[in-house]
């Protein structure tokens, strides 16, 4: 009996690591190694990105104004980015993190790997105060009892790790309303809005990129297996954003309901298939199938599919 509780106990702390922290509308079907960047984005004061790189012990803080006009995910149109949220969280089987998560990973042509939500006291900082936080001290109860997140508790103590032993002059804070890469506009209403010119946008960003991506260096082909126009150009941009090298952009012979990520073990083929097959509920995501002769004869190291399945 006594075994019999230890193992129960054993179990119950294993599924609490590897669970998201609270609950979450965002799904993942990949764990955070400690291999590659992860990007996370912070909502408490405002929305920021906060990019750790483990390779180059790097922290990169993108700071996204309210007043920013963008397009959202899954057919809502255009809305200011301070509106996003509450438009996912209004919608049946959606929720403000999914929405907010999806749209920016569009908008910055960079993957989200996380969404962190903090409220109760830590509402009023910014995401480099609590960066600061973080490093500077054990994981406070509070932000932990205050935090709503799609990321496990391991993968929180993995990142609180990593980022405490950044050094104090490897943090850059960018603000974007300070950059060329936005531009003041105004809506038919008179309401001032902030306007992206997306090649300026992937400059700044640059050291965003994965070094683990960039020192793999195998060529990439993309194929667009849907009726979307430009979604080959659009997933080219977040890849190339990440290090990749994508050579070869073109149509499917068939349309396919789910993306398939396929190619030359690596870490260009990890990552890849982490991002993208994120969104697949298929056991063969990964594989080349008989129908797939276009991918079959590609010259691309790494062959991916973009399918019905991605937003």
């Amino acid at each position: 009996i006594i075994l019999l509780v230890v193992l129960a106990q054993i179990f119950k702390l294993g599924k609490t690591l590897t669970s998201s922290w609270k609950n979450s509308n965002i799904h993942r079907n990949y764990t955070w190694s400690g291999q590659f960047n992860i990007n996370l984005l912070f909502r408490s004061k405002g929305i920021s990105l906060v990019s750790y790189n483990p390779t180059d012990q790097k922290i990169f803080i993108v700071n996204i104004p309210d007043e920013i006009y963008l397009k959202t995910s899954y057919g809502f149109g255009d809305w200011l980015l301070r509106s996003v949220y509450d438009l996912g969280e209004n919608q049946n089987n959606l929720g403000g993190d999914k929405l907010l998560k999806d749209s920016l990973t569009d908008f910055l042509a960079q993957p989200i790997d996380g969404f962190l939500d903090f409220s109760g006291e830590y509402k009023d900082k910014t995401a480099k105060e609590i960066v600061d936080i973080i490093r500077m001290s054990f994981m406070p109860v509070s932000i932990l009892s205050n935090l709503k997140t799609d990321l496990t508790l391991w993968e929180l103590v993995k990142f609180k790790q990593g980022i405490s032993s950044v050094r104090f002059d490897k943090l850059e804070e960018i603000s974007l309303e300070k950059t060329n890469g936005l531009s003041k506009d105004h809506l038919l209403d008179g309401t001032e809005i902030l306007v992206a010119d997306s090649s300026i946008l992937d400059m700044i960003l640059i050291d965003l990129s994965d070094p683990k991506i960039k020192q793999d260096h195998k060529t990439i082909t993309i194929f667009n297996a849907t009726q979307k126009p430009l979604f080959a150009q659009k997933w080219a941009r977040l890849i190339t954003n990440i290090g990749g090298n994508v050579i070869i952009m073109t149509n499917a012979q068939n349309n396919s309901d789910k993306t398939i990520v396929a190619g030359e073990k690596g870490d260009t083929l990890k990552r890849l298939q982490q991002i993208l097959n994120s969104f697949c509920q298929d056991q063969n995501c990964d594989k080349i199938l008989k129908e797939d002769a276009d991918m079959v004869s590609s010259r691309g190291q790494v062959n991916i599919k973009l399918g019905l399945d991605l937003p």
